[in-house]
């Protein structure tokens, strides 16, 4: 009961599913750079050796309301996705972006083990 009256009143611009979705676009746009594209960013290095988009397993982690922090303005939303290496179940790591309180993207964070 709880949850859902902090969800109605942080989400009202866009669900925190329609925030899901856009962070996994994202993150299947940058894959899709990294390891078929230009990857323009040089990450294809960090990343397990002869690794192929269909080898990577997806996950959420979350999707935190901050109120207070020291590393983001706030109040924002962050919604943190997982990748694994299906086959080693190897972590490769955590991609994220983060909403302000209009649910406009004002960070990304892509943090890979």
């Amino acid at each position: 009961m709880i949850a859902q009256q902090i969800e109605d009143l942080i989400f009202k611009a866009r669900t925190k599913d329609q925030l899901i979705e856009e962070t996994l676009t994202s993150l299947s746009g940058l894959l899709a750079d990294i390891l078929t594209g230009d990857d323009v960013n040089g990450l294809i290095k960090e990343f397990p050796e002869g690794i192929k988009i269909e080898d990577i397993g997806i996950q959420l982690r979350n999707v935190a309301i901050y109120l207070n922090s020291k590393e983001f303005k706030v109040p924002c939303v962050e919604v943190a996705i997982d990748l694994v290496q299906e086959k080693t179940q190897y972590e490769i790591g955590t991609y994220s972006l983060i909403f302000d309180e209009t649910c406009e993207q004002t960070d990304e964070i892509f943090v890979i083990n």
